[in-house]
């Protein structure tokens, strides 16, 4: 399959002490801070975390959830929050072990520019297939019919660019009908790729059509917060490869954006409840 790619907030903005969690990849600890102002999704918040255990996709690790902190008493205490923004964090399962130089990254980034479009194109006819055992899922998962389709996805050209990350937008159009409800909708998601002590992390930021700045400029604190909080990755090149290879690594960005949609159609269909 072809898939690419296509994501907080800065922390002196909050008077609350933002956590980090550890996370082992490979052979490295890498630390992620939380975005500021949201906290990782844990079991003993119900249905918020029935729903982001069905966020995983085939090639990629989803390592955490995020929810503002305003939201956790309330999925704590069993109700389904608002979701209209949030953020995910994944790794893919192939680049879980393998370490990326400065030079992989470069090849990396050269591949999901040149690529962005052509595969996103083909990412459209893929995405029956890949929305079947997810809707069966949250179907058994939440004991209803569920049904999403996308229409539409249309990534933008990268906006934040440096050394050791990349990030793009794109605004996703979705179709969900469950539990005798429908929605048509168009969301937006700012993704980002970053690497750091080697390990090449996808960050996403969810928020409503509308609201493209907010999620780029989200996106773009918590990748440097994470690059913060990690030694560099190594210079020059360490695994190596062709172009092919590197456009390899990058196919399945994509699939993390229309996954959390997911996420998105529960919170907000949890309002009218």
């Amino acid at each position: 399959m072809k898939f690419l790619l296509t994501g907080i907030m800065l922390l002196c903005c909050f008077h609350s002490t933002v956590s980090a969690d550890s996370f082992t990849i490979g052979d490295k600890k890498i630390e992620v801070p939380a975005p500021a102002g949201y906290a990782r999704v844990t079991p003993e918040m119900g249905d918020a975390y029935r729903v982001a255990r069905n966020l995983a996709d085939p090639a990629n690790d989803l390592l955490a959830y995020y929810i503002p902190e305003s939201a956790v008493a309330a999925a704590k205490a069993g109700q389904m929050p608002p979701l209209d923004r949030t953020f995910m964090l994944k790794v893919n399962k192939k680049l879980k072990t393998a370490e990326l130089g400065t030079g992989d990254f470069a090849k990396l980034k050269e591949a999901a520019i040149q690529e962005n479009r052509k595969i996103t194109e083909t990412l459209k006819k893929q995405l029956p297939d890949l929305f079947d055992k997810l809707n069966e899922g949250i179907s058994k998962e939440f004991d209803m019919d569920f049904a999403m389709k996308v229409s539409q996805v249309v990534p933008l050209d990268p906006h934040y660019d440096v050394p050791n990350a990349m990030a793009f937008s794109m605004f996703v159009t979705y179709n969900v009908s469950a539990a005798g409800e429908n929605l048509d909708d168009v969301v937006c998601c700012t993704t980002t790729f970053l690497d750091t002590d080697g390990k090449v992390l996808f960050l996403y930021c969810y928020a409503p059509q509308d609201e493209l700045s907010w999620t780029q400029n989200a996106g773009k604190d918590w990748a440097e917060s994470v690059m913060a909080s990690n030694p560099k990755p190594p210079t020059g090149t360490v695994e190596g490869g062709g172009f092919r290879k590197y456009r390899g690594m990058v196919k399945w960005i994509i699939a993390g954006v229309v996954f959390l949609l997911i996420s998105v159609f529960k919170g907000r269909g949890s309002k009218s409840a």
